[in-house]
């Protein structure tokens, strides 16, 4: 471990650092006292550093182990992920600000030189500029320096293959497990790319250094100068254009102005909305990806579970992903289209600039898209960040009069939800006949009910509220097609085993089954299919099996859409999938409730499903899947049209 030199003014410090070290200072007439913390997710103890009058600098050693091993985080089956707050291990070495292992001395910033001594096969990353590597007697040194003002300091090992070149004054990296010298220079060359593109939209990039690091599990962090991606991650090619600009710009966002978590992580949000949706926009789809986002807010989010944004602090569940990333990535999209693109763009490069290397809030932001805007945003920042909860729209009274040269479009648009109503601004569409190109205005709304009343020069054929998915709200069900999120959102669940299955399959379905129940006892209820007549009126249901005596209730509520279901094969659209080499899942709608869902689970493969149990919570969004082999491996995926 490194040694800690402090600069600090006389008298008394404390600080906190893992149990598991073993603390002493060669500095004199320095004292230290200490005192286990209780109710942490890991063991530490509080140190109270005391000093003479006439000390400047103390020195302190420690030593010891760490080793947390790999475990499950997340509250609910819709999704979970594999996290430790810091390991040293035969596969590799993690350690982070969570794990303090050095000192950490409240909300301070700090720089850091860190030396490292490795076996030689191994090597570590940090973050700051690598200012030494070199060989010594079966050993290697390392030394990462970080003189920019950082609030944690990570330590990554592992055996890697190093690949780099240089991007301007900026190194471009990329630490892999396995050698693969094709995947690491088409990393080198998505990092130089993204790395251009958000100096020219935000400003400079601030480290010496980008790295790509494979970690030994999977994970998507976000790292000062590097980002740490998992195996199977990285060797995805669609996530080159996805998760891994959104690691870049977290250089920007949260590793390059800093996150005041009291206040509210505005983090992830931004970072969503200017990378995830950003591409998206670029390639033409974002309104399929607001809609999306829209729809796990209302799959997953029941009003209880509801918090503002400024109570949020990292995702940890399908809850806090729909708030804390969709619903500040809406907030944002909001206020862009408020403001213009122009007025957004240099609001952001303000508060980036004035924020640098700060712990910055929403109040932070709020004041830089003011000062670019010159209007007043406290409304708006109060209702979406400080709130919970989100408006519902309904359309009443739609008409259409003709006044001999013209039309008069008139409806009643309200606001259903409880409470106070939103100040909005709702793009509003018009089809006509005679032109492709419908007619568009924006109507603001501050009250319960807006009366709509329009003098066209067209006959008006259909009104689209909100058609492109601009407002943050909460979706009606026929706006959205029927989709996983529903099944994993429901506050209760069945699941309906098939009595009739081969032994073997029957206890592989149990067996996930229960792992589901595992991670929500309360909400999740497992049945035999033969124990029940009918379903319960409350409950989204999932039936496993071919043999499932339900399974009729699938194919009615699939009636609307191209599918058919065969004893032997599923036909979805022109693609045939068999029974004997397909694991199949359909979703739809409960016909008596459209507000639950009812979820079909087909394979005859028992060795498919852990995996499936692990990657059907991914994808979230779609109607019906198709897999192959046992990993296993996806060939269709799909949404029935709304």
């Amino acid at each position: 471990f490194p040694k800690l030199i402090l600069s600090e003014a006389k008298g008394q410090v404390t600080f906190l650092l893992h149990q598991g070290l073993q603390l002493s200072t060669p500095t004199r007439e320095v004292t230290l006292t200490r005192e286990p913390v209780l109710q942490t997710t890991i063991p530490l103890d509080k140190y109270t550093l005391t000093m003479p009058a006439n000390t400047q600098t103390v020195v302190l050693r420690y030593e010891g182990k760490i080793y947390h091993p790999l475990a499950e985080q997340g509250t609910d089956y819709a999704r979970s992920f594999t996290e430790t707050p810091g390991l040293i291990s035969q596969q590799g070495i993690y350690l982070a600000g969570a794990t303090a292992w050095y000192p950490q001395f409240g909300n301070r910033l700090m720089s850091f030189t860190m030396d490292i001594e490795l076996p030689k096969t191994w090597s570590a990353v940090s973050q700051g500029n690598r200012t030494q590597f070199n060989d010594k007697n079966d050993m290697v040194q390392i030394r990462w320096e970080s003189p920019e003002p950082q609030d944690e300091i990570f330590l990554i090992g592992g055996r890697f293959t190093e690949y780099s070149e240089q991007a301007g004054s900026v190194e471009i990296m990329a630490f892999l497990q396995t050698p693969d010298a094709a995947l690491a220079n088409t990393y080198l060359a998505t990092t130089t790319q993204y790395l251009e593109m958000y100096n020219a939209l935000l400003g400079p990039y601030l480290y010496p250094k980008f790295a790509l690091v494979e970690n030994f599990w999977e994970t998507g962090y976000g790292m000062p100068s590097f980002t740490l991606l998992g195996p199977k991650v990285i060797r995805f090619p669609f996530i080159r254009h996805s998760s891994y600009p959104h690691e870049i710009l977290h250089n920007w966002w949260g590793r390059g102005v800093y996150v005041d978590f009291q206040s509210g992580n505005w983090s992830e949000g931004l970072t969503a909305y200017l990378a995830d949706h950003l591409i998206k926009e670029q390639r033409g789809t974002a309104v399929n990806h607001r809609r999306s986002t829209l729809q796990q807010y209302a799959d997953y989010v029941a009003d209880a579970q509801d918090f503002p944004l400024t109570e949020f602090r990292s995702r940890h569940s399908a809850v806090t992903q729909a708030i804390g990333y969709g619903k500040t990535l809406m907030f944002f999209h909001m206020l862009r289209q408020q403001l213009g693109d122009e007025a957004f763009v240099q609001g952001l490069r303000t508060f980036y600039k004035d924020n640098t290397f700060r712990h910055a809030t929403y109040e932070d932001l709020k004041h830089a898209f003011q000062h670019t805007s010159g209007q007043n945003l406290s409304a708006e920042f109060a209702q979406w960040i400080s709130h919970p909860g989100a408006p519902s729209l309904e359309v009443n009274n739609a008409q259409a009069r003709f006044n001999g040269s013209t039309y008069r479009l008139t409806a009643t648009l309200e606001q259903t939800q409880p409470g106070l109503a939103y100040t909005l601004n709702i793009p509003v569409a018009i089809s006509r006949a005679d032109r492709v190109l419908a007619y568009q205005t924006t109507i603001s709304m501050n009250a319960h009910q807006h009366q709509l009343d329009l003098q066209l020069p067209f006959r008006p054929l259909r009104l689209h509220v909100d058609p492109e998915f601009d407002v943050f709200r909460r979706l009606d069900r026929n706006e959205t097609p029927p989709a996983l999120t529903q099944a994993f959102g429901a506050e209760k669940v069945l699941i309906l085993l098939p009595s009739q299955a081969p032994k073997h399959i029957l206890a592989g379905y149990r067996e996930l089954a229960q792992s589901w129940q595992a991670s929500q006892p309360s909400a999740v209820d497992i049945r035999m299919d033969d124990a029940l007549e009918t379903f319960p009126p409350d409950h989204a249901v999932w039936l496993f099996g071919w043999e499932n005596q339900f399974q009729h209730r699938t194919i009615a509520a699939l009636s609307d859409y191209d599918v058919s279901i065969t004893a032997t094969n599923v036909r979805i659209g022109k693609k045939a999938l068999s029974r004997d080499t397909h694991s199949i899942v359909l979703n739809a709608r409960r016909p008596d409730n459209p507000d639950l869902a009812l979820t079909w689970v087909a394979t005859d493969n028992v060795n498919v499903l852990p995996g499936l149990g692990r990657k059907l919570p991914h994808y979230g969004k779609y109607s019906y899947l198709g897999f192959v082999g046992e990993e296993p491996t996806n060939v269709i995926k799909g949404q029935w049209p709304i």
